[in-house]
């Protein structure tokens, strides 16, 4: 079966995980992707652990398998002018170009959003950095370098989050300054391509990790717009109750957003007599008293009763609530396992890797999974498809262009 953007070319001027990120879900959805590394020596997300290996001496990096499914690897010395010409040819044929380069690379090489308008008029360019990259909308940290921890710091999202109101702020567990920017990425995108289909014309997309993050952390910075309040670490102020709480076995995630709610949540804990506290008929109000009054009792409540048990009770009385899993948990669900959320992929390396697999699931259409590229694989493939001739990719090799 053919994936729903079967056709569409790709080219990937990509490194670690943002780029990665977005033009792997393109991927998965059919589209051509070419990753374009560095001849020798690839992506540097090649060498980082986990190292998955077999019994052949044969080593694949996980790291890189989370991003890198269903490409194709070609290697352009992009230093060099033959490798740049090299990467004008490929320009000229690609639909959509996503590039996460190290800010002003691209630029610095003469590949300027306006000479590759130029060349392509109707190319779709996702331009991924940390602050931004547009002449329009720079600002005072447009030059700086950044990683996912320092999106997270400075967007204002690292500092909303950790249990303790006096501890540290804490990083997320995973990175989100990278990935969900990667999702952003994708998106603008796909938004490009629905124009091009229409007008005809390309546009260039600016992606910013600071953006992603500001706009993903949106809970604060609004409440923060509309009250003037700055929302911190520590229990939620504005919905009761809220959060992971102990029970026999573990911790089971609990939330209760609306009054109604609230009633079948005193019901179900057998504690209908907080209802006469005016004090805590509302989210902030149980807030106020959510430490020294209301989770005690549902500590009490939870202490001789498995997580299985709890979620039982809460959903017979229609709550939300869900056991806290880990990723051994998640992998061993029936419920991963009909989404198919974890897939068992062919590699070239190690013969085959399990991995997290697409979350969006369509009627007519799945994705279109393939292997992890090698590094270089597929060069000689797609030079002869633009028109390449062997002798001019041999000498290409021989100057070590690609």
């Amino acid at each position: 079966m053919k994936g729903i953007l079967d056709g569409v070319k790709v080219l990937g001027l990509e490194q670690q995980v943002a780029g990665p990120t977005c033009t792997m879900m393109l991927a998965d959805q059919g589209a051509e992707v070419l990753k374009v590394e560095r001849p020798g020596m690839g992506d540097t997300a090649r060498e980082m652990a986990p190292l998955l290996k077999n019994d052949h001496g044969g080593v694949q990096s996980g790291y890189f398998a989370r991003f890198n499914r269903g490409k194709k690897s070609i290697t352009v010395d992009m230093q060099s002018p033959d490798g740049q010409a090299v990467l004008w040819d490929l320009i000229k044929e690609a639909d959509i170009v996503i590039e996460n380069m190290k800010p002003g690379l691209m630029d610095k090489l003469g590949f300027t959003y306006d000479k590759i308008k130029e060349v392509n008029p109707g190319l779709i360019y996702v331009a991924i950095s940390g602050f931004g990259r547009s002449k329009k909308y720079e600002g005072p940290y447009a030059k700086r370098l950044a990683y996912d921890i320092i999106a997270q710091a400075m967007a204002g999202l690292m500092y909303t989050c950790g249990s303790d109101p006096q501890g540290p702020p804490t990083w997320l567990g995973f990175a989100l300054g990278d990935s969900g920017t990667g999702v952003y990425a994708a998106y603008a995108a796909m938004l490009g391509y629905v124009n091009k289909l229409r007008t005809g014309k390309g546009e260039f997309f600016d992606v910013s990790m600071y953006d992603c993050m500001v706009a993903l952390a949106e809970r604060s910075h609004n409440v923060y717009a509309f009250t003037g309040n700055v929302v911190t670490r520590g229990p939620d102020k504005l919905i009761a109750p809220w959060g992971p709480f102990k029970c026999k076995d573990g911790y089971v995630a609990i939330i209760v957003p609306t009054e109604s709610m609230w009633k079948k949540f005193l019901t179900a804990i057998d504690h209908l007599e907080l209802l006469e506290n005016p004090e805590i008929q509302s989210g902030p109000g149980r807030g106020k008293y959510m430490e020294t009054l209301i989770r005690p009792i549902i500590n009490e409540w939870l202490a001789d009763k498995t997580k299985v048990e709890a979620c039982e009770i809460f959903m017979s009385h229609g709550l939300p609530c869900g056991p806290v899993q880990s990723s051994e948990d998640v992998a061993h669900d029936e419920h991963t396992k009909k989404r198919q959320m974890i897939v068992t992929l062919p590699d070239p390396i190690i013969g085959e890797i399990s991995m997290v697999g697409c979350p969006i699931k369509m009627e007519e259409h799945e994705p279109t999974y393939k292997p992890l590229p090698n590094l270089g694989a597929d060069t000689d493939e797609v030079l002869k498809k633009i028109g390449y001739s062997d002798e001019k990719i041999k000498e290409l090799h021989e100057k070590k262009a690609i």
